[in-house]
């Protein structure tokens, strides 16, 4: 308990001294591992073969293909074309927002990504028709946390590749829970349009749209239905993996937009650039995660750690709650990847010695990202969509977020009453 103890202070020296996350997770773990020679070569091996897992080549493909539909205006149309069906809702446009992402979550494996595209869609509209400033960001930024929930999900790829926990499983245990998530936001902007009618302003046109043009507009939401209905079809009819997958969902992307007209090389490019340099910093920190992981297994850190709670006379559950409070606090400090490869060497043995389905604590840990991505002052989303709404302060967009943290504390404690919402659908499909 001791070397751990003292393992992760060295993490914390170094990411005080303002040392990139990946980087202070690979030195403190060769700094534990020069004892011994041994020790390093098998090190090499350990992160060679992590890096080497074939289900990580789904990260830069699925990054791709998102970005392809961001850069060009598949996405904006998109949108337009959503709100004209949920207008009529108490709410009016800003049920548009929580809609929009969940489906582009489909089609994207990043929150911050699914935030800014629809942000940039809808911010235009709904700041000129007079929407409620705080509901505009708080339904953006929570809208956007639904992009590593419904899959796929980088995050997920992420934790399967690290636990070995199979990947198609966890995109279908994302499903439920995301649409769970989605109608609570939902219910939420209904019941604050009907207690403040102002939320949504009368000059709203789309609730009072007629049904012709409302048809016409389903032309727009071809694109985007049709990259659903792939991933969809291929993954969860089991005919391809989830790397299969990703590589099919790019070339679908850059055969619609070159359909619309909107595959430029400008666009292309800089997609790719995007991709490149978001899935080597991803890499380097799961190298770097891997160097720490070993060095705390080979130290006999985790068993320790494991044996320790083995012998705390505190039920499971309670455990389990002392994990999401430690993730929530985390989760204040650190961006959603670092912390998740930064605890699961020593959380995931814990939570499968309680008992608990690597699968369904996957979800958990997502949701619990989720919450990351919106908390200041690290939370990703609360700066992006502070980036885009006109004289927002982070203060403003960090409190029209807050309802929006409870709900999702909520979505946690359904799970846990009801795991089966996230597990029905695995069980079944596979």
């Amino acid at each position: 308990m001791t070397i751990t103890v003292a393992m992760f202070a060295t993490l914390l020296a170094f990411l005080i001294a303002g040392t990139p996350i990946s980087v202070a997770l690979g030195s403190t773990g060769l700094l534990w591992l020069m004892h011994d020679p041994a020790q390093l070569r098998g090190a090499a091996y350990a992160v060679w073969n992590s890096s080497n897992n074939v289900t990580l080549l789904a990260i830069p493909l699925f990054l791709m293909m998102g970005e392809l539909v961001q850069r060009t205006q598949i996405s904006v149309r998109f949108y337009r074309s959503l709100s004209l069906w949920v207008g009529w809702l108490p709410g009016g446009l800003l049920h548009s927002n929580i809609a929009a992402c969940a489906v582009f979550s489909a089609v994207s494996g990043s929150s911050v990504a699914t935030a800014a595209t629809i942000a940039t869609a809808a911010i235009p509209d709904l700041t000129r028709l007079g929407y409620k400033r705080s509901l505009i960001c708080g339904s953006l930024a929570a809208g956007g946390t639904l992009g590593i929930l419904i899959p796929p999900s980088i995050p997920m790829i992420i934790y399967g590749a690290i636990t070995e926990t199979s990947v198609g499983r966890l995109f279908l245990a994302g499903v439920f829970p995301g649409v769970v998530i989605s109608l609570l936001f939902s219910l939420y902007i209904v019941g604050a349009a009907l207690r403040d009618p102002s939320v949504s302003p009368r000059q709203d046109r789309t609730a009072s749209v007629g049904w012709s043009e409302r048809l016409r507009s389903l032309l727009d939401v071809i694109p985007i239905t049709l990259l659903i209905l792939l991933i969809v079809g291929a993954l969860y009819g089991g005919w391809a993996t989830p790397t299969e997958v990703a590589a099919l969902g790019v070339a679908a992307a850059a055969v619609i937009a070159a359909a619309y007209g909107y595959l430029r090389v400008d666009s292309v490019r800089d997609a790719l650039v995007s991709s490149v340099r978001f899935s080597a910093m991803l890499m380097f920190v799961i190298m770097g995660a891997n160097l720490f992981s070993f060095a705390l297994f080979s130290w006999g850190a985790t068993r320790t750690v494991v044996g320790a709670i083995s012998g705390m006379q505190i039920p499971a559950l309670g455990i389990l709650g002392a994990i999401v409070l430690m993730y929530l606090i985390l989760g204040m400090f650190i961006d959603a990847i670092s912390m998740m490869v930064l605890t699961l060497s020593v959380v995931f043995p814990v939570i499968t010695h309680l008992g608990y389905d690597p699968v369904w604590f996957g979800v958990i840990l997502v949701l619990l990202l989720e919450i990351g991505l919106i908390t200041p002052p690290v939370g990703m989303n609360l700066y992006t969509i502070r980036g885009l709404l006109p004289h927002s302060t982070l203060n403003e967009v960090s409190r029209a977020a807050l309802p929006f943290v409870v709900l999702l504390l909520v979505g946690i404690a359904l799970l846990i009453a009801f795991p089966d919402i996230a597990l029905w659908l695995p069980r079944k499909m596979m």
